[in-house]
């Protein structure tokens, strides 16, 4: 048997291994949390859109029929929501309408909306 020159075996030493699935591995909980990061805005966004929904659905109902209008509170898609009118003048209402709605974290939140109504009485 003849060898010609040192044999050179080509591969991968275990410690470049161990520091390749290190670097994989923290590369893949970098990407987890931007999953979960993209998925409670997903969730604030829907909530927020659907809180302003409810609100402006209220406060239309509310200046349709604002002779007959009283202050109240009613929960909806799991949001609480809280209407009062005021006199603001001769013939004039203000309508409050506001949403509280609870994020997946526990944080309340508050959405309001205001609109001045003219009425047919004093």
């Amino acid at each position: 048997m003849i060898l010609i020159g040192p044999m050179n075996h080509r591969g991968f030493t275990l410690l470049e291994v161990m520091i390749s699935m290190v670097i994989l591995g923290m590369a893949l909980i970098v990407l987890l949390n931007m999953g979960m990061v993209a998925l409670d805005g997903n969730d604030w966004s829907n909530k927020t859109t659907s809180s302003t929904q409810v609100t402006q659905q209220k406060l239309e109902h509310l200046r349709a029929n604002i002779n007959g209008a009283v202050a109240g509170s009613d929960t909806i898609r799991g949001m609480e929501r809280s209407w009062d009118i005021r006199h603001a003048g001769k013939f004039l209402r203000e309508v409050v309408v506001a949403t509280r709605w609870e994020d997946v974290r526990g944080i309340i939140h508050n959405d309001s909306m205001t609109a001045y109504v003219r009425t047919d009485s004093i």
